[in-house]
């Protein structure tokens, strides 16, 4: 009896040890931040020009969905020997040849992290020097690792260079960009996801945003210095 107690814990204490959960702040949309090669400087995603908004969202049941420069991609997370190791399988995604080349070669080395069945190790933790929740996501620590940011498309620090006034927010059908001391020359619209929806220039000082569904955005803008800010706006 006594070997067969001793039997069962060793059993259960197996099970538990392969049966644990990932971290709950898994679960979340996030901002791809920058990629870090072993050796040498992070590409920093926002200095990627023209700007892309690539984000990666892990829902409770491990299923994923993201979106590159000009494509998205989806899949299935499995949890492998224990509950910061994760392999994608199931991958899929669009295959739009992207307007631009550096996007094209950007899309070939981020979609591969997810495209691959391989295990990957995934670190969350707090970023000291900015203050904001990180995410590192790699199959090979001594190789390229992808820091993702938490939290709302766009709000890395250095992108509110410029100071606007969105009016009426919210708006219906016309949305009115105000600024004393730069000119607009170029706008886009980006969905909550990062997802790019609407581009175009002020006409009049005024956003044509009927062709929108109702709720929250983010409006880039970018003035003839070159400076790009971004700011919130919903439609109603």
């Amino acid at each position: 009896m006594k070997k067969f107690t001793i039997l069962l814990v060793t059993l259960i204490l197996a099970f538990q040890s392969f049966g644990q959960d990932p971290d709950p702040e898994l679960f979340k949309t996030w901002q791809l931040y920058s990629i870090i090669p072993d050796f040498g400087h992070p590409a920093i995603i926002s200095e990627i020009d023209p700007p892309i908004r690539p984000y990666l969202t892990v829902n409770y049941n491990l299923s994923f969905e993201g979106f590159g420069a000009c494509n998205s991609f989806s899949g299935n997370f499995i949890l492998m020997g224990n509950s910061e190791e994760l392999r994608p399988i199931n991958y899929t995604q669009t295959t739009e040849t992207c307007e631009h080349q550096i996007w094209n070669d950007f899309e070939f080395y981020y979609f591969d992290f997810f495209s691959t069945e391989d295990d990957y190790w995934y670190n969350i933790f707090i970023d000291s020097s900015d203050g904001l929740q990180h995410m590192h996501y790699t199959n090979n620590p001594f190789g390229l690792v992808l820091d993702f940011i938490a939290g709302e498309p766009l709000s890395i620090q250095g992108y509110n260079s410029e100071k606007f006034k969105l009016y009426p927010n919210p708006a219906t059908d016309r949305l009115f960009i105000k600024s004393e001391d730069a000119q607009i020359i170029k706008t886009i619209v980006y969905s909550i996801s990062g997802k790019r929806i609407l581009e175009g220039e002020p006409i009049e000082g005024a956003l044509d945003i009927t062709s929108l569904a109702k709720g929250m955005y983010f409006l880039e803008l970018t003035t003839s210095e070159g400076h790009r800010s971004v700011v919130k706006f919903i439609k109603k």
